[in-house]
């Protein structure tokens, strides 16, 4: 059931119509690479539920894919990285109060499976995710339990505010790396994931950072943005054995920086299949590989010699309890910087040309203003 007229005059104490919840404008998917701003209907809000206004919404590496996808089934309304500020709440919501400014985690786990109930509920097994299982955030209004609801502080602006939830998973994988202080980060992809690791690993006191990409604008931005080192991967343009091309790259950057007998710990953000083969060759024996770059569902991996270094490799997905609090800490405090990254702002409803520039890459970071 959607919310109704006398909810929409109730609001902020302004008289009906004040907030139009009948022009919920929602960003759908309607053909590849054609997106449409539709109204949605508002549902009604349940006991733990909040009305959000939302005001900023990133894009995420992943949207174009859908974007660009044909599926069976329509995908739902997009979006995930999203924040605005809290309109309405429900008769059992008591730590929210209306006017309060909130970033929105995405996931909904169930809290029954047996990932959620040893505290995992980033791989729950009925994981509900806006933009992908459930309507998602690229809308003016969003309902959603009050629990996935995070309070941002005034001193961050809107502009960074849409693009915590990306951090928030740059911190989950420092969590994945154990990164401490002491340590020599490699970070392979300087998307904004990757970039993002890295204001994460120069916020924890990180000894060195090595950052890779293969667009050159992209890695001077890296070293701006915190990387001691930045170094332009070449493409294995010679037909080079691939493992052999890999070995001798990172060999000659070990010994021009050196870096020894190879770094603590890497972070592979690219997908890229050679880059996993670089961030194998280049992790110091013990040291720990953090695959976080989504590629190809099956690509060579150099085992034999992970298993020789005694190499850790994990996978890491989405965040875990407290990762956006920590994120949003790092925001206030200036510990992070998000609005250097966002190199663009686009309207709702300019939604089709805000996602022929992701496809581009011309930009950073790009964030739509779902209120205008």
């Amino acid at each position: 059931m959607a919310i109704n007229g006398s909810v929409n005059g109730e609001l902020n104490g302004h008289h009906e119509g004040f907030l139009d919840l009948y022009n919920n404008r929602s960003v759908v998917w309607v053909a590849s690479e054609k997106l449409e701003v539709q109204h949605r209907d508002v549902p009604e809000l349940k006991d733990d539920d909040v009305l959000v206004e939302v005001i900023a919404t990133g894009i995420c590496g992943s949207d174009p894919h859908v974007w660009a996808s044909n599926p069976s089934k329509p995908p739902p309304v997009l979006g995930h990285e999203s924040a605005g500020k809290i309109l309405k709440i429900g008769p059992k919501v008591i730590d929210r109060e209306v006017g309060q400014r909130v970033a929105v985690e995405p996931g909904f786990p169930c809290m029954k499976c047996e990932f959620c109930v040893i505290g995992k509920p980033n791989v729950c097994a009925n994981l509900a995710y806006c933009g992908h299982t459930q309507n998602g955030t690229l809308q003016r209004f969003v309902v959603c339990p009050a629990s996935v609801t995070v309070l941002i502080p005034e001193n961050v602006s809107w502009k960074s505010a849409g693009s915590i939830q990306p951090l928030a998973i740059a911190v989950q994988l420092g969590r994945r790396g154990n990164m401490r202080a002491h340590q020599t980060v490699a970070v392979f992809g300087c998307g904004p994931l990757g970039l993002l690791t890295i204001g994460v690993a120069r916020a924890y006191g990180v000894k060195k950072i090595i950052a890779f990409d293969v667009e050159q604008s992209r890695v001077d931005f890296a070293v701006k943005y915190g990387a001691d080192v930045g170094i332009l991967s070449p493409m294995n343009t010679a037909g080079i054995e691939p493992l052999e091309f890999a070995s001798l790259f990172v060999s000659e950057v070990m010994t021009k920086h050196k870096l020894g007998s190879g770094v603590d710990l890497t972070i592979e953000a690219s997908g890229a299949e050679a880059c996993v083969q670089m961030g194998v060759h280049i992790t110091k024996p013990g040291g720990m590989f953090i695959q976080a770059g989504l590629g190809k569902p099956l690509m060579a991996v150099p085992l034999t010699l992970l298993t020789a270094k005694e190499l850790t490799m994990k996978g890491t997905v989405r965040y875990t309890p407290g990762c956006f609090a920590d994120a949003i800490d790092l925001l206030a405090r200036g510990a992070v910087d998000l609005e250097s990254l966002v190199t663009s702002t686009y309207p709702l409803t300019k939604i089709n040309d805000a996602f022929a520039a992701q496809k581009a890459r011309k930009d950073i970071k790009i964030v739509v203003m779902n209120q205008e």
